[in-house]
């Protein structure tokens, strides 16, 4: 059961929107449980949702994800910023899930 959220917020160049897209989708396929939103209000603003059961297990998905050497590496240099301007946070259920 995925009882935790991690949450990954960037904003991506618009010179970068398109092999952003062409990664993200080629990243999906590793990562079956992702979901990808992207803000109406603030197009290229993205928030990746990965779904886990547990603190542990978010922990782990964060350093993979902002690890310099993994396949997420490409984003950091399309953000806004730069890589410190890519924030995560783990997220835990407040009420009793069904």
């Amino acid at each position: 059961m995925q009882n935790f959220a991690l949450m990954v917020e960037y904003k991506i160049e618009e010179k970068h929107r398109e092999e952003y897209l062409k990664l993200l989708g080629q990243l999906r396929l590793l990562n079956s449980g992702l979901q990808l939103y992207e803000g109406n209000e603030q197009p290229g603003l993205f928030v990746e949702i990965w779904p886990v059961a547990s603190e542990e297990e978010a922990a782990a998905c964060k350093e993979e994800r902002l690890d310099g050497r993994s396949p997420w590496k490409p984003i950091s240099g399309w953000t806004v910023g730069g890589p410190d301007r890519i924030h995560a946070w783990t997220f835990k259920p407040i009420l009793p899930l069904n």
